[in-house]
């Protein structure tokens, strides 16, 4: 082992340690731990620790049984141990490149692992790409991000709030901040309560594009009139404990705001497991002198703001925050480490990260160790550890693992979660041994649409006719299931195509997106006679044509529960509006949905301003497999593609070809396939500004 190496190994050791403390117990009264950053920007402007000064006064006095103190120095403390007992940390600090959480980031989350609250404030919000940026989406649900999010000073108009103790006691507001927005947030907003919405004007986005000013994505929100998260409230799923992300603070003065303090305090209490009184915590409005307290010494600064960070290309991130898990020393390093843990924390987190490196693929060659290792980690009495062992020598080509797999995936006994884990370690490795297996889980309601998916894995001259056999008596959502994975391979379309002229399969049952890939698969044979309807390029003339159709008065008429019940057939697999609904399209709940042009124009043109984040990229694997999506992750090793309906991870060593077509994943005449009296409902439901029963 060379001295690089022994290094390497030294750091892990010392990193996975901190996995094994124990969580102290909290003190009678819950502990508040405030970190302030170094000084940033002009006088009155990030003033760090005289913010932190103004939140834990008010806390004290509360006399809600908390203890808030805010650390005398700047940065991380030098002895951490003052955080131990913390019932919540609140961070106000520059943020990226210049974060004071960026050389504590594993110290720090052995904290948040033991259910310690986060509060992040302002820049602090701001991570750099790679693990700090994933620490934060752990730890706080949401981060600002370079490149996505921005940072105007501009005015929100907060009118409503949820229903959680965060926004107990708050009343409409605004105030003038740099409140930063669009951020990043965990997949489906799962666990992310926003607090604090609204919907920014595009005079937000007078700067050119850069990486904190504007670019493609958060211009097309704007304008669709998308809604925007600036404070939210995050429960992690594992550890129970809570972060909150506030992007506002950038003006000291902003303080004297009654609600814009009051949301911040609740937050506190909140991410500190402290009940919050039903009207807020109580505070008194600092005084002016108050405010001019305990502000940094800026005097000799500049009055330039200081210069920003410099912001690396993501190439260099990626190099920089990314150990690539294709090489066997990187894998040979993290399985050494395996063997000297006997840690099932430290052996489920390396497990865990291995087989996040891994992704996609199969037939890897394990580093020699791993015999002795798997031996041994497959005799753990940590259920978590054994199944994690399992799906990773899965990966390295283990047979008696994937017969293992097969056979917990045939009994009925086993747990769901242990089968269904099975069935997607065994379908990412293609074994032809699952094949049998599928057709009987079709009878299983619980693993019926994952096993219908999984015969777009495998070329089976059987699996058409099993499928469209079974097709008249189940759901919608496994019919629709049917129908997608038919469209997958060219052999599969052909029968579908054979069906729906048989009429064993009805024309009215296709989804646009699936008529879509059968045209790609079958060209015109299947578009002359079942493909989406082309539209004129005179696409005014048929915006016109459906605004003489939805007038005030027709309008009045239709049946909005009868527009969400369309809603549900030709938008909702790709769209989110009251919380329901897919991810491959942008979420339209907040979105200017009452102006009728803004509906007419994104449904009959939506491919007339499409950002990069939402063109279609199709992949044809070397099995012949066809994945339509729209790419939400990639790196040198796989691609991340949002389907309908789910997400796939697809190794780049075993794509064939891969198309980016500049359009939309919404096709084109979308509405041409509607009654009149359908488009009509749909618009009175998407105009709606709650959400409303289905029909009866």
């Amino acid at each position: 082992m060379n001295q690089r190496t022994r290094t390497i190994f030294r750091s892990l050791a010392a990193l996975f340690l901190l996995f094994a403390q124990s969580s102290n117990a909290q003190a009678e009264k819950a502990k508040i731990v405030f970190i302030s950053g170094e000084p940033s920007h002009g006088p009155m402007a990030h003033e760090h620790r005289a913010g932190n000064m103004i939140l834990a006064k008010a806390l004290n006095e509360s006399g809600l049984g908390v203890d808030a103190a805010v650390l005398p120095d700047v940065g991380y403390p030098v002895d951490a141990s003052v955080l131990d007992d913390a019932a919540t940390i609140v961070v106000f600090c520059t943020g990226h490149q210049e974060h004071l959480l960026n050389p504590k980031l594993a110290e720090f989350d052995t904290l948040m692992k033991k259910g310690t609250g986060v509060v992040m404030i302002h820049w602090a919000t701001e991570a750099k790409l790679g693990q700090p940026a994933k620490m934060f989406l752990q730890w706080m649900g949401g981060y600002c991000a370079l490149d996505w999010s921005v940072n105007p000073h501009w005015t929100p108009e907060f009118k409503t709030f949820p229903d959680h103790p965060v926004a107990n006691g708050l009343t409409p507001f605004s105030l003038n901040d740099e409140w930063y927005y669009h951020m990043r947030f965990v997949s489906e907003l799962e666990g992310v309560i926003p607090i604090l919405s609204a919907v920014p004007g595009t005079e937000t986005l007078k700067r050119p594009d850069g990486p904190r000013s504007g670019n493609p994505t958060v211009r097309k929100a704007v304008a669709n009139g998308e809604s925007q998260h600036v404070a939210w409230a995050y429960e992690r799923p594992e550890s129970g404990g809570r972060g909150f992300g506030f992007t506002g603070a950038h003006n000291h003065l902003s303080w004297q705001n009654d609600n814009f303090r009051k949301v911040v305090l609740n937050a506190i209490l909140w991410t500190a497991q402290v009940e919050v009184p039903e009207d807020g915590v109580p505070s008194k409005t600092p005084s002016d002198e108050e405010m001019r307290k305990n502000l940094d010494d800026k005097g000799n600064q500049k009055k330039e703001e200081k210069e920003m960070p410099r912001i690396l290309e993501l190439d260099e991130v990626r190099e920089q925050q990314v150990q690539k898990m294709d090489t066997s020393a990187s894998l040979a390093l993290l399985v050494t480490a395996l063997a000297n843990t006997e840690n099932p924390s430290t052996r489920s987190a390396l497990l865990n990260g291995i087989l996040k490196g891994l992704e996609g693929q199969r037939e890897v060659n394990p580093p020699a160790e791993w015999e002795a290792v798997s031996a041994t980690l497959s005799q753990s009495n940590n259920d978590e550890v054994k199944s994690l062992t399992e799906q990773l020598s899965q990966v390295f080509g283990d047979e008696e693992a994937a017969q293992n797999a097969l056979d917990t995936l045939a009994d009925k006994d086993s747990e769901l979660d242990d089968r269904r884990r099975s069935l997607a370690s065994l379908l990412v490795q293609q074994h032809e041994e699952l094949l049998p297996i599928l057709g009987e889980l079709l009878d299983e309601k619980e693993l019926r649409i994952e096993a219908i998916r999984g015969y777009s894995v495998f070329e089976s001259k059987a699996a058409p006719d099993i499928l469209l056999e079974r097709y008249p008596e189940f759901g919608p959502d496994a019919r629709r299931a049917i129908l997608e994975t038919l469209a997958t391979r060219e052999s599969y379309a052909t029968a579908l195509f054979d069906a729906l002229e048989s009429k064993t399969v009805s024309a009215a049952d296709l989804p646009a997106y699936v008529a879509r890939s059968l045209s790609h698969l079958l060209g015109e044979t299947f578009t002359e006679k079942y493909g989406m309807k082309k539209l004129s390029k005179d696409k005014e003339a048929i915006i016109a044509q459906y605004r003489e159709l939805a007038t005030p008065a027709t309008l009045a008429d239709a049946d909005a529960s009868k527009g969400r019940l369309v809603f549900q057939q030709v938008c909702m697999a790709c769209h989110t509006m009251y919380g329901e609904g897919g991810i491959i399209g942008p979420d339209i709940t907040g979105s200017n949905r009452a102006d009728l042009n803004y509906l007419l124009l994104n449904t009959i043109d939506p491919s007339g301003d499409i950002p990069d984040a939402y063109q279609m990229v199709m992949i044809t694997t070397k099995s012949g497999q066809l994945l339509a999506g729209t790419v939400t992750g990639e790196d040198d090793q796989k691609v991340v593609l949002n389907m309908i309906g789910q997400q796939t991870v697809v190794a780049k060593s075993d794509i064939q070809s891969r198309e980016t077509a500049p359009v939309s994943m919404m096709p084109e005449g979308l509405l041409q396939t509607l009654e009149k009296q359908q488009v009509l409902n749909l618009f009175k439901y998407l105009q709606t500004k709650e959400q409303v029963d289905l029909p009866k």
